[in-house]
Formats: structure tokens, C-alpha cells, sequence
């Protein structure tokens, strides 16, 4: 749309585009173009917006592979305790490793190393690694006319003292 303007009682109009005069950020006399000042001040608050968001995806990221590990490690957990749970009340055996199905009563197994999560390479100095341990305290209670045996199995997994992360533990009942 074009605005047309009289000049001093002459005939003649003269055009002026609208844009021009709608303009609320530059002066009658300014010069067309971005300035440097306003460069830097929308590379600034760009910068205060993309710093936010990229924190933020590189911590999901971060708790994300935590939470697998966790995931992984109550697995690990979970099949040990199955394992024990089959193997029943009296399993003994070698103590020498984590596959060991021991439950006479104390701390098992001598080395509780395990490698929980590997990340599907060949590097093994980003292997995340754990303390698969169990402990076995036997346990009876009677009612008049019945005795009840049975072992109170608890299995951990701790993470190395240089990556704070939660254990992870289930304790369970084997009876005889």
C-alpha cells in the first residue's frame, strides 16, 4: 500500500513507501544495514540460550548411562540370587570368583570383581567395573511342633570408590 502526500498546496504527490516510516528502530537520517553492536548483542543472547540446552543434553545423556548401568548391575543381581536360589540350601564349593554358588555362612566370594558393563568395544580401560559379593547368615525359629532352617542370603554390588554410584542389593530366604 503506498500513503501519497501533498506538498505545500502543489499538485504534484510524491511517494514515500510505509515501510519507511513504520520504522521505530532508525532515525530519518540513519544508514540501512546491521551494526556491529547489534551483532554482538544477538551473539550474546544466543549464546545465553544454546549454553543452557546444550548443558542439559549432555546431562541426560550422563544420567542415561547411569541408569543403564544401574539397570544392568540389578540384573546381575537378580541372576546371582537365582543362581543361589537353585543351587539350595546346602551348596558348597570353590569360593574363587563371583560364579561361585556358595552359601556356607559368611562373606563370598574371595575376589568379587566384575566387569558390568563393557560398552561393546575392545577398550577395556572404559569397562564400567563392580563388586559382585554375598553374604550367608543362617536362621531357625520354631513354633510348637515345627523348626524352621534357612539361610538369609544378601547380594550386593558396589561400584569402585572412584564412581559414586549407588550399590545395588537384594536379600532373599533359601530354605532347607
Amino acid at each position: 500500500m503506498r500513503i501519497f502526500v501533498r506538498r505545500n498546496g502543489s499538485t504534484g504527490a510524491r511517494r514515500v513507501s510505509r515501510h519507511r516510516l513504520a520504522s521505530p528502530l532508525r532515525g530519518p537520517g540513519s544508514a540501512a544495514g546491521v551494526s556491529l553492536v547489534e551483532i554482538l548483542v544477538s551473539v550474546v543472547v544466543l549464546g545465553m540460550v544454546i549454553v543452557p540446552i546444550f548443558n542439559s543434553l549432555v546431562s541426560g545423556r550422563v544420567l542415561a548411562a547411569h541408569r543403564g548401568e544401574k539397570r544392568m548391575a540389578l540384573r546381575l543381581v537378580e541372576r546371582k540370587v537365582e543362581q543361589l536360589m537353585a543351587a539350595g540350601y546346602g551348596s558348597a564349593g570353590s569360593d574363587a570368583d563371583v560364579q561361585s554358588v556358595n552359601l556356607d555362612p559368611g562373606a563370598h566370594p574371595t575376589d568379587p570383581s566384575i566387569v558390568v558393563n563393557t560398552w561393546g568395544d575392545a577398550d577395556v580401560s572404559n569397562d564400567v567395573l563392580g563388586n559382585l559379593e554375598w553374604a550367608v547368615v543362617p536362621i531357625s525359629w520354631s513354633s510348637p511342633g515345627d523348626s524352621v532352617y534357612a539361610k538369609m542370603v544378601e547380594v550386593k554390588l558396589t561400584w569402585p570408590s572412584a564412581a559414586p554410584r549407588d550399590s545395588v542389593a537384594i536379600t532373599t530366604l533359601v530354605g532347607a
